[in-house]
Formats: structure tokens, sequence, C-alpha cells
């Protein structure tokens, strides 16, 4: 079936937070965490901002793919978030913690952003 090839899984490696033109690939924020020795803490689900479109999922498939991701996430990793207090990675495991009843979710907030990673040009 062709689905399954569209909704194949997406690695870590390629997941991405963006902030204006500034881009940073989720590795580069865990590892600034754990350089700069943040805790994890365990946030409370109702604290957290649920933003209206944190992922594309505006088509069935894109919705499917998203829904696989949420599925195949480990709550066993911290989300990350930004120096703002926004999610800059982690929105499919939030969801997982939610749909699955639970009142916390294990967190890191970053004091400062590390360099981007690139900065996208405009158009």
């Amino acid at each position: 079936m062709k689905v399954i090839n569209i909704i194949g899984g997406m690695k870590f490696e390629q997941s991405e937070f963006h902030r204006g033109k500034n881009v940073w690939a989720a590795e580069t924020l865990y590892l600034f965490a754990k350089a700069k020795e943040y805790p994890v803490q365990d946030l409370p689900l109702w604290a957290i901002d649920l933003p209206d479109e944190p992922f594309d999922a505006r088509d069935l498939n894109s919705f499917i793919f998203q829904c696989r991701r949420v599925q195949d996430c480990s709550l066993e990793y911290p989300i990350i978030l930004d120096n703002y207090g926004q999610i800059a990675d982690g929105y499919h495991r939030l969801c997982k913690a939610i749909l699955e009843g639970r009142e916390t979710i294990k967190a890191i907030r970053l004091e400062e952003m590390p360099a981007p990673d690139r900065i996208e040009k405009e158009d």
C-alpha cells in the first residue's frame, strides 16, 4: 500500500526547531543542554502552552504520519523548552503523554540558546 511508504519513520536527526529565520537541529539543543548541565524536571502538562499548529497534518497522509510518530516516540527522553519556555523539541512526546493520561512530562528548560545550525535566507 502506498501510504505505508509515505508514513515511514522520521529520524531524530531530521527534527528541527525554527524561530524566525534561525534553525536548530534537535540534536544540537540536546547536546547544548547536556553540556550546560541543565536539569531534567517533571513539568505539569497543564502548564504547557499548546500552540495551534506544532506540525503539519493538513491532509490524511500527514495526519497518519504524525499519529505514527506519536505512537512510536519514547517518553524516556525529555522535551526541550527554549529560553522563552516554548517547546523546541518534543511535541510528539507531549501528545503521547496527554493521550496516556499522564500528569507530567520530563522536560529541560534552556536558559539560553546555542548558535543556530543555520539561518534561512529570505524569499
